[in-house]
C-alpha cells in the first residue's frame, strides 16, 4: 500500500512538474545565465543563451497548450500558489514569443549603444519568470512575487542605458511609482486578508461580507487598493501619468515588453482573481470599474489627438485600450466565464500582435537613422514615405496600426466585435456607447498615421533615403505579416486553441 501511494504521488508530481515546466525552464535559464555572466562575459554566447532558453520554454508551452486542445485536460492545481489551465498556457505563449521578438530588437539596439550586454538578458528571463508566476497564480502571495518580479526587471531595464539622461529619468520615475503602485497593492491585500481570513483565490469568502456594512467598507477598501496597484501597471487611468514618459524615454525594446508582456500578465492575473473571488458581486466595485473604463478610454483617444512623438502617442493608444478590456471584466457573469475568457484573450492576442508588428518597424527606422542615437526621439514625420523606402515595413506597420484601430479584416476588429457583443449581453449599453466613440476618436489619429506612410518620401541631398533590410528582420517582418492577414481572415484558429 506504501508502494502504490509512493507511486501515485511521484506520478502526481511529474504530473505538477510538467504543468509549469516553461516556467522551469525560464527558472533554470535564470540561474545559468547568472552564472554564465560571473565565469565569462561574452555578448555572442549570452544571446544565443537567452534565445535557446525562450525557444525551449515556447516549444514546452506549445506542447502543453496542444495536449490542452486534444484532451480537453482540466486544471493542473501545482501548489497552493499556482494553478495551470488553458488560459495560462496560451496567455504565457503570448508572452514568450514577446520576448523572443524583443531579444533580437535589444540585440541591435544593444550592440549599436551600449558596451555591456549580460545583465541586460538576465534581467529579460526574469521579467518573464515573474509574467509566468503571474499567469500561473492562484493565491495572493504568488501574485505578489511575480508582480515584484515584474517589476524590478523592468525598473532595471528602463534604466539600462545610463548613458541617455532619458532612459535614467525614466528608471527612477519607474521606480518610485511602481513602488508606491506596490504598497498600495501590498495593503490592499493586507485589508483583503483581515476580513476574510484567506489569500487564496479559490478561498470562501464570508457571505456577511455583502451584507454587514462595516465588513463590506472595509473590504472594498482593501480591494480599491488592491485594484489601484494593479491598474497602475495596466495604465489605467487615473493611474497612467508615468506611461508617456516612460514609454518615450525607455529604450524601444523595453518599451515593447511594457506594452505587451506586462500588459498580458498582469489583465490575466486580473481576471482570474475577479472571477473567482466573485467581486462583482459587490455594486460599488463594479461601479469603480467602470469609471475606470471610461475615464481611460476618452482620455487615452483625446490625449493620442495631440501627440507627434510616436511612442507617447502609442503610449495614450494603451491607456485606450485597457479601457476597452476592461468592459469584459465588467459585464462578466457566472453563465458568460468562458466567453469572458475568450474575449479577453483574443483581445489580448490581437493588441500584442499589433503592438510587435508596429514595435518591430518602429527599431528598424530607429536602426538606420543616424539621428535617433538614444532611440528616444521618433516623430510621425519618421514614417512618412516609408511605404516607398521600405514597403514590407509598411505593410506591417499598416497592419498593426489598422488591427489597433479595429478596422474588419483584422484581428483587433474580431476582438472588438466579441467586447462589443458581451456587453451587449449584459446590456451595457453606456459602455458600448463609450467605446463606439473611444474607437472612432482613434480613428482620427490612426489613419493620419497611415497617410504619413503613404506620402512622398522625403529626400536628403537630392535622394531619397532608402531603408536597409536584414535578413533576419525580413523573416520577422514576413511572418508577422503573414500571421496578421491569416489569423484577421480566420480568427477560428485561435478560438479553437482558446476554446478548448
Amino acid at each position: 500500500m506504501i508502494s502504490i501511494a509512493n507511486n501515485t504521488q511521484s506520478l502526481l508530481t511529474t504530473a505538477m512538474a510538467g504543468a509549469i515546466l516553461p516556467q522551469l525552464i525560464i527558472a533554470f535559464g535564470v540561474t545559468l545565465a547568472l552564472l554564465l555572466v560571473a565565469w565569462k562575459r561574452s555578448q555572442r554566447t549570452i544571446v544565443l543563451f537567452t534565445f535557446f532558453i525562450l525557444f525551449v520554454a515556447l516549444i514546452a508551452n506549445v506542447s502543453l497548450l496542444s495536449t490542452q486542445a486534444s484532451q480537453a485536460s482540466q486544471a493542473t492545481q501545482v501548489t497552493q500558489l499556482l494553478k495551470v489551465d488553458g488560459y495560462s498556457i496560451f496567455a504565457f505563449s503570448l508572452i514568450l514569443i514577446s520576448a523572443m521578438v524583443a531579444l533580437r530588437m535589444s540585440h541591435s539596439f544593444l550592440k549599436a549603444h551600449i558596451e555591456v550586454h549580460d545583465e541586460y538578458y538576465l534581467l529579460l528571463l526574469l521579467m518573464v519568470l515573474g509574467a509566468g508566476i503571474l499567469v500561473t497564480s492562484d493565491h495572493f502571495a504568488s501574485l505578489f512575487l511575480g508582480f515584484e518580479l515584474l517589476s524590478i526587471s523592468l525598473v532595471g531595464l528602463v534604466g539600462y542605458h545610463r548613458e541617455s539622461q532619458y532612459s535614467v529619468e525614466s528608471g527612477f520615475k519607474y521606480l518610485v511609482l511602481s513602488a508606491i503602485a506596490s504598497s498600495f497593492m501590498l495593503l490592499g491585500i493586507a485589508f483583503i486578508y483581515s476580513v476574510t481570513g484567506n489569500l487564496s483565490f479559490n478561498g470562501a469568502i464570508p457571505s456577511e461580507i455583502y451584507h454587514q456594512q462595516g465588513l463590506g467598507l472595509f473590504f472594498q477598501l482593501g480591494l480599491l487598493l488592491f485594484v489601484s496597484g494593479i491598474a497602475f501597471k495596466l495604465s489605467i487611468a487615473p493611474f497612467h501619468f508615468w506611461t508617456p514618459d516612460v514609454y518615450q524615454g525607455a529604450p524601444t525594446p523595453v518599451t515593447l515588453l511594457m506594452a505587451t508582456i506586462s500588459k498580458v500578465a498582469i489583465f490575466v492575473v486580473l481576471l482570474k482573481c475577479i472571477i473567482a473571488q466573485r467581486y462583482l458581486l459587490l455594486e460599488n466595485f463594479q461601479m469603480f470599474l467602470m469609471s475606470f473604463a471610461v475615464i481611460s478610454m476618452l482620455l487615452g483617444n483625446v490625449m493620442a489627438l495631440k501627440q507627434q512623438n510616436l511612442k507617447r502617442l502609442l503610449a495614450y493608444s494603451s491607456i485606450a485600450h485597457m479601457g476597452y478590456l476592461l468592459i469584459v471584466v465588467i459585464v462578466t457573469s457566472e453563465h458568460s466565464l468562458a466567453f469572458t475568457w475568450q474575449s479577453s484573450l483574443f483581445y489580448l492576442a490581437a493588441y500584442t500582435a499589433a503592438n510587435l508588428s508596429i514595435f518591430i518597424v518602429i527599431a528598424l527606422i530607429q536602426q538606420q537613422n543616424t539621428r535617433l542615437s538614444y532611440q528616444e526621439d521618433i516623430s510621425l514625420n519618421d514614417l512618412q514615405g516609408l511605404f516607398w523606402r521600405a514597403p514590407s515595413y509598411a505593410v506591417l506597420m499598416i497592419l498593426g496600426l489598422l488591427s489597433l484601430a479595429g478596422i474588419p479584416l483584422t484581428m483587433g476588429f474580431i476582438g472588438k466585435f466579441y467586447i462589443l457583443s458581451q456587453a451587449t449581453i449584459a446590456h451595457a449599453w453606456w459602455l458600448i456607447a463609450m467605446l463606439i466613440i473611444g474607437s472612432g476618436i482613434g480613428l482620427a489619429y490612426y489613419l493620419p498615421m497611415i497617410f504619413k506612410i503613404f506620402a512622398d518620401a522625403p529626400a536628403v541631398n537630392g535622394k531619397t533615403n532608402e531603408v536597409r533590410n536584414h535578413v533576419i528582420e525580413m523573416v520577422l517582418v514576413y511572418s508577422f505579416i503573414t500571421s496578421g492577414l491569416i489569423f484577421g481572415i480566420f480568427p477560428e484558429v485561435i478560438n479553437q486553441l482558446i476554446s478548448s
